[in-house]
């Protein structure tokens, strides 16, 4: 939302994070309602865990694509800080490269499993199992898409921001506030 107002550009951009966090979020009902029938009601609602059993592995799967939108994902950054600007650039490039081949290769695996599983369907809730692990493959797809994206963007970086992801939450602006709360408390 900008100014009140939704926005479909931003939306579009953090789909699968909106779709994990309903995943969360429903994951934590399920199972705080769990607990209450089983420890209040004495009752197990076997259903509910295959359930929420499903939602956990969506929410991972849709966390993966989220965070390769964020550039969060795992990486292990010790050679791109000491490479010139140039290189990084090509190790970055190349390593989203790999990534994308990585994907396509889990997506065509998965579309074989979810052949294979034909109409199977949950134990419990009777679901299809392709429904249950199609997120599999949507997510490798959802995270070749922002590759593609993120590919781009590095083409189009400067040496000073090349690669770099903003902070999760920024500590040094976290403190000064703190620090600024208790300069007016002596005050």
């Amino acid at each position: 939302m900008k100014d009140g107002k939704f926005d479909l550009k931003t939306f579009l951009n953090n789909i699968e994070l909106y779709a994990g966090t309903i995943c969360f979020f429903t994951l934590t009902v399920m199972l705080t309602l769990q607990v209450i029938s089983r420890y209040v009601l004495r009752h197990s609602f076997t259903w509910m865990e295959e359930f929420a059993t499903i939602m956990f592995v969506w929410m991972i799967y849709l966390g993966v694509a989220g965070a390769v939108t964020s550039r969060k994902h795992l990486r292990i950054d010790f050679v791109l800080n000491i490479v010139p600007f140039r290189v990084k650039r090509i190790m970055l490039i190349l390593s989203n490269i790999i990534f994308m081949i990585f994907n396509i290769y889990v997506t065509v695996v998965m579309f074989d499993v979810i052949r294979l599983l034909g109409s199977s369907v949950t134990t419990m809730l009777h679901l299809p199992q392709s429904l249950v692990y199609s997120v599999i493959p949507l997510s490798m797809v959802i995270s070749c898409i922002r590759l593609v994206q993120d590919t781009i963007k590095l083409n189009k970086e400067s040496e000073d921001n090349l690669g770099s992801s903003k902070p999760s939450m920024d500590l040094d602006a976290c403190e000064k506030i703190f620090r600024q709360k208790q300069a007016d408390k002596i005050k």
